[in-house]
C-alpha cells in the first residue's frame, strides 16, 4: 500500500488488493529484494480475451533496473498463454516515464481521459495487442 500511494498517488483500502489477488492469482506480481516488496503488478481479466492493467509500480531506489520490465515481460507472456488478445491500462498524463515505459511494451495511446484520477488530473488509455502463445 505505501509503494502504491508514494508511486501512483493513490491510497485504496487494503482489502481491494487480497480482491484483486482472488480475480486473478496470475495478474498479480510481485518482485522482492531480502523479503522487501519493491514492485509489484495488479491485473484483471476485465472483458472475454481481454487483460487490464490496474496497477503497475516500482519502488524509486529500484527503478531503471529492469524489475518493471520482468513483471511486465513475464505478465504479457502469461496473457499469450491464456491467449488474450489485448492488455490496457490507464496512465496519469504527467507521467512521463510511465508513458514512454509502457511504449517500450508496445501500449499505445488510444484517447485522452478527462479529470480520470481522484485528484482531478487527467489520464490516458493506452492497449497493447497480443497474440496467443
Amino acid at each position: 500500500m505505501d509503494l502504491v500511494k508514494a508511486s501512483l498517488r493513490e491510497n485504496y483500502p487494503p482489502n481491494l488488493y487480497l480482491d484483486i489477488h482472488h480475480w486473478w492469482k496470475e495478474g498479480f506480481l510481485v518482485a522482492e529484494n531480502s523479503g522487501q516488496v519493491i514492485g509489484f503488478m495488479a491485473c484483471v481479466v476485465n472483458a472475454p480475451g481481454q487483460a487490464r492493467v490496474l496497477m503497475l509500480a516500482v519502488d524509486a531506489p529500484h527503478r531503471n533496473q529492469g524489475i518493471g520490465t520482468q513483471l511486465m515481460t513475464t505478465f504479457v507472456r502469461e496473457c499469450a498463454v491464456r491467449g488474450m488478445k489485448s492488455i490496457e491500462l490507464e496512465v496519469r498524463q504527467s507521467n512521463l516515464a510511465a508513458i514512454r515505459f509502457y511504449k517500450r511494451h508496445g501500449f499505445e495511446i488510444t484517447y485522452t481521459l478527462e479529470h480520470f484520477y481522484t485528484d482531478g488530473e487527467g489520464g490516458y488509455k493506452m492497449i497493447k495487442h497480443i497474440g496467443a502463445a
